[in-house]
């Protein structure tokens, strides 16, 4: 009656194994393709002027201007709509953390919507810049100070793989900083 006993545990745990380790392994992660706040601070903060010896000229300033600050986002909408999904939160959370950063607190931005090439270019337009006030009115809810923060909706016209003109990755929200607020 032991040895039944001890058969049927052992029996029952080799059942039971492949339940326990799917329940072992963690969910997909959602957040992987989430930036954190601090890669967005770094994405954004402008590089210091750096100082260089040009030989004849002696000491200069060289800034890079050419090289604009930005970062494009995964932000989350219903389909052909700026409803955001409730995924889009922990995106948006992180973007909030970065723009009020010490390093970025007074600095003003740019949000830009994109869309793919799939509709028309004008329902295109018109969907990108809903979904930039969307991201603008998340952030402005959450204590973002409205007048550092400007829309724009580009549609399908700056899109990410060009050579994939309909690709998932060329719908994102684009944060441009444009520097200090005026005082």
């Amino acid at each position: 009656m032991i040895q039944n006993r001890c058969v049927f545990t052992a029996l029952l745990a080799v059942a039971c194994l492949p339940v326990l380790a799917a329940a072992a392994e963690p969910p997909p992660d959602q957040s992987k393709n989430v930036l954190s706040g601090q890669q967005i601070e770094q994405a954004l903060q402008h590089p210091a002027m750096t100082r260089s010896f040009v030989p004849d000229r002696g000491l200069t300033r060289r800034g890079t201007p050419e090289a604009e600050q930005s970062v494009n986002l995964n932000i989350p909408f219903e389909h052909n709509s700026s409803a955001l999904q409730p995924e889009a939160a922990a995106q948006l959370k992180q973007l909030e953390l970065a723009l009020t950063s010490a390093s970025l607190g007074k600095d003003r931005f740019v949000v830009a919507g994109h869309t793919d090439a799939k509709g028309s270019a004008q329902y295109n337009k018109q969907l990108s810049l809903k979904r930039a006030e969307a991201v603008k009115h998340f952030l402005v809810s959450k204590g973002v100070d409205a007048s550092r923060l400007d829309t724009v909706g580009y549609g399908s016209e700056r899109l990410l793989a060009p050579d994939r003109p309909e690709d998932p990755s060329n719908r994102r929200v684009e944060i441009r900083d444009l520097g200090q607020q005026p005082p």
